[in-house]
């Protein structure tokens, strides 16, 4: 179980915490919010953003180093959960570069496959509603989960100060793109879904040889719109999942290719069910009451209750998933424990709103420090 923060307070009693330096005090001793004389409205992070971009680059960044020095001080498992998963940039490897699966290895009497780029009219026509699952779209990040390779990735050497403030300002603490990715690759460890997890992230086309950049079969598919199926694509599943290179191109127009179209349904509904039980897990290691794609939102309650339950281990978390490997199931068995102990999960999410007040007042100190 985490230890929760009491309802934080404004005014003198931030000033002398900040004195302290040590969020620790705030938390064992927070005095009643009647007894804070010149308590003030906490700044929002728009607020906070535009008072650093008033800063020179220096003191921007110097703004940015002193609160996450401040972090450094505070033994809340939810700060020191995330701050242990900062790895240097060389820890990670690349991302796997994003490509489709080619007529000649599976299909060669299909129409050769050209790339069609983002944002021009074809693109636009044929992958208009295909929409990215929305995770944490808030969480500015330099390392994310590569669900192709199974690893977490660098995109980027690393964050600049005015992307640590965004992050900051907006509730996550530092290096939570670091633990979202961890948590992911901990989590991401059925050997099944990895082949389907590589699978659906080959680039969507059509049966005309467009490949449309930056949308993965997996986006395609949980878009729910009606969906071309080349033979090139669905020869792969045969091969690459199924296990067959018994269906040649073209592929009769009968019930034998049917049944393969149903199969390739099934592995999606199954692969996604197993994805978004995991990104609700790394999205409720960070944060309280995280962005997700609507529809998934109540899963997050029921992972926060898993995270106290195994001590915010990534590994133990993983082994509570093996156990009941059926979503439903898994969902079932995590209410009926609930139930039993309704007040565990609310008392979680205001301790991750009370660490979100006192982040912006940490920024709002140091800006006020640097002039800004």
């Amino acid at each position: 179980m985490v230890a929760v923060p009491e309802r934080l307070v404004l005014g003198r009693w931030l000033r002398w915490v900040l004195r302290v330096g040590c969020l620790s005090v705030l938390l064992t001793a927070a005095p009643a919010q009647d007894q804070a004389p010149d308590a003030v409205q906490v700044p929002t992070a728009e607020q906070l953003t535009a008072r650093l971009q008033k800063l020179d680059a220096e003191a921007r960044a110097t703004v940015v180093r002193n609160v996450e020095k401040r972090l450094l001080r505070e033994q809340s498992h939810l700060v020191q959960n995330v701050l242990d998963r900062e790895r240097g940039p060389s820890a990670y490897p690349a991302p796997a570069a994003r490509v489709w699966f080619e007529p000649r290895d599976y299909a060669p009497v299909a129409a050769p496959r050209q790339l069609v780029a983002a944002g021009t009219a074809g693109h636009r026509a044929a992958t208009g509603r295909c929409r990215p699952f929305e995770f944490l779209p808030d969480l500015q990040v330099a390392i994310v989960y590569d669900w192709a390779l199974g690893k977490a990735v660098r995109v980027a050497p690393n964050l600049g100060p005015e992307a640590r403030f965004a992050n900051l300002v907006r509730g996550f603490f530092p290096h939570s793109d670091h633990a979202v990715a961890q948590v992911l690759e901990a989590l991401d460890d059925d050997p099944d879904q990895r082949a389907l997890g590589d699978y659906f992230e080959h680039l969507y086309g059509d049966r005309n040889g467009a490949v449309f950049a930056g949308v993965s079969l997996y986006d395609a598919w949980n878009s729910g719109i009606q969906l071309e199926m080349p033979d090139t694509d669905a020869i792969a599943f045969a091969v690459r999942i199924l296990g067959t290179a018994s269906f040649v191109s073209p592929i009769p127009e009968d019930r034998r290719r049917e049944r393969l179209y149903g199969k390739l349904r099934e592995a999606f509904e199954r692969h996604r069910d197993h994805r978004v039980v995991r990104l609700a897990a790394a999205a409720a290691y960070v944060a309280g009451e995280p962005k997700l794609d609507a529809t998934y939102l109540p899963l997050v309650a029921r992972c926060q209750w898993v995270w106290q339950q195994v001590g915010w281990e990534p590994k133990e978390f993983a082994a509570r998933l093996r156990q009941t490997p059926d979503r439903t199931q898994w969902l079932l068995a995590v209410d009926a424990e609930i139930r039993a102990a309704p007040e565990a999960v609310a008392p979680l999410r205001q301790a991750w709103r009370d660490w979100g007040v006192f982040l912006r007042q940490l920024a709002a100190a140091e800006l006020a420090r640097a002039g800004g």
